[in-house]
Order: C-alpha cells, then structure tokens, then sequence
C-alpha cells in the first residue's frame, strides 16, 4: 500500500470513529484534553453512549398533521348561526343549563345527555400518541397506544362541545366506575367553553387487571378536591365555577403536575373501560 492510500485510509476510519462517538464533554477542555480524557473510557462505555444516541434518535417521529387539523376542528368548530347572529347584534348569550342532581348519570351507554367523547392526544403538540373511544354493549373503551416519541406522552378523550353546560353546583362530585389497567389516570373538568383554558384536574389510580373479566372500581372525585392547571401546570387563587362544566375528559399521561412524572405511567398499549360517569 502507498503511503498515500495508507494515510487516506487512516484519515477514513478517524473521520468514521469521531461520527460515531458522543461528545458529552465540554469543548472548553480542549481538543487534545477531550480526547485524551474520551480514550480512557472503557470500550463498553462508548458502546452504551452511542445506543443511547441511536435511541434518542428513534425518538423522532414523523408528525401526523391532518390528524392534528382534524383534531383541533373537532373540538373548535364555528358557533352555530343563532349564536353567530346574536355575536353580530351584540345581543348576551343565555346558554341554558343542564342541572344535576345526586347520582344522576352523566354518561353511560344509554347517553341520557346525549355526551360524545373524542380522542385529545398528544398530536395536538407533536406527539405520535394515538387513542379511540368505542361504545360497546356493557361500557365505553377508551384505548390506545401512549408513545414518548417527539416529547410526547398522554392520551385522552373529552366530551365534544357542549351546547348548554353542566350546573353540578347541587352536588358533590364526580362518580366513575371504571375498569383499569392499574395505571394512574386523570379526570378533567372545564368551567369555560375555551379550547385550552384552564383545566381542572384530579388524578385517580385504577386496579391491575381489571380487564372485561374484573370487577368494577368505583371512583369518587369531589369537585372542591379539582386542581387548577394549565399545561399539566398548577395556577394558583382560581376558583373552580361548578354551576358551568364545560367539558369532561379522561386522560392517561406521563406527567403529573409542575413537571413531576406520573410515578405509574408505562408508555405502550393502554385501556380503561368506562361504565358510567356520574353525578355524586
């Protein structure tokens, strides 16, 4: 071999060796201190850096815009033509509400408020996670894949618009009974009719194993126990309006509050089913 081929072939296999190896070491040290320092990592080491690398890199996942269209048209549509026209003429609206009473359902298969739950996952901020929520003859399922993929992580289905909102000012709370997978959920209430305004939330553990075979967990949320959040962020000196709920939501999500991890949250296959939701 020629000293020419020799020295390009060692120039190659540089070039190729620095791509691959991570620099998790400030530049400030130097490039002969860095790679002095680097040499004397242990072989496996690189190894596992340039996994975890590859990994992250996994991570990215192309983003499914139309469903991100689709979804946030599903839950901000144009306000109906006598709402419109009362806009126009600067006329007050007078939404009429539905007033509850002490366990009165909310939802169940029956649907006596005639309540439509749909998918609000994290495609609404990039996220790859993708959920249903399905009608069958015993209970609804609400299920899905949850993935961590473009700083994701939570699904969740919420009530579509609602046109007269829910007065629970008469009673305690909320009534879910539930079959799990043993994770962590949410339940979130809204006293506005805004798309992200703010939310109220509680969380509540499911059992393992719940499954179609299980029996069912009953889950009592009171409403004064409801933490206002935005962004899965805690706002402080809100008052929760019970007499106005807007909208109902189930969501599984990797996150808990200010930024703390759902401590039984398990990205992959998730499933709750939901016999009924009610006022307690």
């Amino acid at each position: 071999m020629s000293h020419s081929a020799l020295a390009l072939s060692l120039l190659v296999l540089s070039l190729i060796c620095a791509s691959a190896r991570p620099h998790p070491y400030p530049r400030s040290l130097g490039t002969r201190r860095g790679l002095l320092f680097r040499s004397a990592l242990p072989p496996f080491s690189r190894r596992a850096r340039c996994e975890v690398r590859a990994k992250a890199e996994t991570e990215k996942k192309p983003w499914d815009f139309p469903r991100f269209v689709k979804t946030v048209a599903t839950f901000s549509p144009p306000p109906s033509p006598v709402k419109l026209i009362r806009r126009v003429l600067g006329q007050k609206e007078t939404d009429q509400k539905i007033s509850l009473r002490t366990n009165q359902d909310i939802w169940n298969i029956a649907n006596p408020l005639g309540l439509r739950f749909a998918p609000l996952d994290d495609v609404v901020m990039g996220g790859v996670s993708r959920s249903t929520f399905e009608v069958g003859a015993e209970s609804g399922r609400f299920s899905g894949y949850v993935d961590e993929a473009n700083n994701g992580g939570f699904t969740g289905v919420r009530t579509l618009p609602l046109d007269s909102p829910l007065d629970m000012s008469g009673v305690t709370g909320i009534r879910l009974k539930v079959k799990g997978d043993g994770k962590r959920y949410k339940c979130t209430i809204r006293d506005t009719p805004d798309f992200n305004g703010i939310t109220w939330t509680m969380e509540f553990d499911t059992q393992k194993g719940g499954g179609f075979g299980g029996s069912w967990q009953t889950v009592d949320l009171p409403l004064n126990k409801f933490i206002a959040t935005r962004f899965a962020n805690i706002l402080e000196g809100e008052r929760l309006d019970t007499s106005q709920i807007w909208a109902i939501q189930l969501v599984l999500s990797k996150y808990a509050y200010d930024g703390k991890l759902n401590p039984k949250f398990q990205p992959g296959e998730m499933q709750l089913l939901v016999k009924s939701i009610s006022a307690y």
